[in-house]
């Protein structure tokens, strides 16, 4: 049974702790998910080898259900209990995101929160940070297919200012040889729309987006990402709604622009030094 203090360290809003409370779900769908969390949790499970739900709801039971699985784990490797709920907390971020955008409780993103939940993310400050090995279909430069790395990812939760971009880099190279010391790493990655190189050149330069993306050097070939933009940007998946979404911003501003002119973004990927 989920504490109302457990609930408030998760991040949830008091609209998605009472329906979480009032979760009705499969029983036995959610145990089977749950049974999976707990077999690969700090392995580093491969593609596929974790199959998430057909039914978000039920990846929110067995979260819940095994939070004292991840929580046990997370001490185990000496992870102290700020990072650990501050990492946990993007399923409360993200139950939020979900009622944002389709006006309900729910999770969109329940596949990337089984990320979290086998023990392979952690909040450090402003950004995230996910240990996992280099893939050979995707290989970064300088790299060596099966190296370790850590890939950046970047929670709407503030400002992305360069003195706080630069401590969680400065937590993440403590963190990490001091947790894992048997998964050294030498490089973080970044693949995401805010690294398209027509957004770099196209918002202020001293602005902390293009700050932030001009750290990591790019690599491979960009991919389209039209949805990821204004998602992440406005919190819709819905391009028939153009005029609607506010301007109140540069990006805002420039995201609609560019499809209005007939253009495409994309997620480009770079590199940097941890």
């Amino acid at each position: 049974m989920t504490t109302a203090d457990e609930y408030r360290l998760l991040g949830f809003t008091d609209a998605d702790r009472e329906a979480a409370e009032k979760l009705a779900v499969d029983p036995v769908a959610t145990a089977d998910f749950a049974a999976q969390l707990r077999k690969v949790m700090g392995t580093f499970p491969a593609e596929g080898e974790l199959t998430a739900p057909d039914d978000p709801l039920v990846s929110v039971a067995a979260f819940l259900q095994t939070l004292p699985d991840i929580r046990r784990y997370h001490a185990e490797r000496g992870i102290s209990d700020e990072i650990s709920w501050a990492t946990l907390a993007d399923l409360g971020r993200q139950l939020n995101v979900n009622r944002r955008t389709h006006g309900d409780f729910g999770l969109e993103t329940h596949w990337w929160m089984t990320i979290h939940w086998v023990g392979a993310i952690f909040a450090l400050g402003r950004l995230q940070f996910l240990l996992h090995q280099v893939p050979d279909a995707h290989p970064v430069p300088g790299v060596a297919s099966g190296e370790w790395v850590v890939g950046v990812h970047i929670p709407e939760s503030g400002p992305l200012t360069p003195e706080a971009v630069e401590d969680s880099f400065a937590q993440a190279r403590e963190f990490f040889p001091k947790h894992f010391p048997e998964y050294p790493v030498k490089t973080a990655t970044l693949g995401s729309w805010l690294l398209d190189p027509y957004l770099l050149d196209n918002l202020p330069q001293e602005s902390n987006m293009v700050r932030f993306g001009r750290r990591f050097t790019p690599y491979g070939e960009p991919r389209d990402s039209q949805d990821s933009a204004i998602f992440f940007t406005f919190r819709s998946h819905d391009l028939g709604k153009l005029d609607e979404f506010p301007q109140d911003t540069a990006l805002q501003r420039l995201i609609v622009r560019r499809i209005r002119d007939g253009g495409t973004w994309q997620t480009a990927f770079g590199y940097t030094t941890l």
